[in-house]
């Protein structure tokens, strides 16, 4: 537990440092580095599960390559989608290593003055930003 604790928090302050910030950024190019920002210290760069941090955890992180290949030739896009936001997590895994992303974006949308309607445009920011990553995703899949 502590060194998810200690694996979590290293992957806030990196993001942290390197000014997660690319909203502004087109599409594809901004889900690749918030993708490479929030994801690849466990899933690697490539998205194979192979990243510099898989070895600390207790659980190697999925092959993101073959999400569509594990489900039958299907990539469901609103279960990925569900899961970066942490809406799925379900008990079959064990614990969930993964940082629950969406609650860690929509904290950085917002800061404790914001209004209701700045909270609701940050939520849209937030889910436009997962299904970006989701959209990325589903273009790395491989065919086999």
């Amino acid at each position: 537990m502590r060194a998810t604790v200690s694996l979590y928090i290293c992957s806030l302050a990196t993001a942290a440092l390197l000014g997660l910030t690319v909203s502004g950024q087109a599409g594809s190019t901004a889900a690749r580095e918030d993708f490479k920002i929030l994801c690849a210290d466990c899933h690697n760069a490539d998205a194979r599960g192979n990243g510099p941090l898989a070895k600390n955890l207790s659980k190697i992180p999925p092959d993101l390559t073959r999400i569509k290949q594990r489900a039958h030739g299907v990539f469901d896009k609103q279960a990925v989608y569900d899961w970066i936001l942490g809406l799925k997590m379900t008990e079959s895994h064990g614990t969930r290593e993964m940082p629950i992303w969406g609650d860690w974006l929509m904290d950085e949308e917002i800061d404790g003055d914001t209004s209701i309607a700045e909270a609701k445009a940050a939520e849209k920011e937030v889910e436009r930003r997962v299904m970006e990553i989701v959209k990325y995703l589903e273009s790395l899949q491989v065919e086999d």
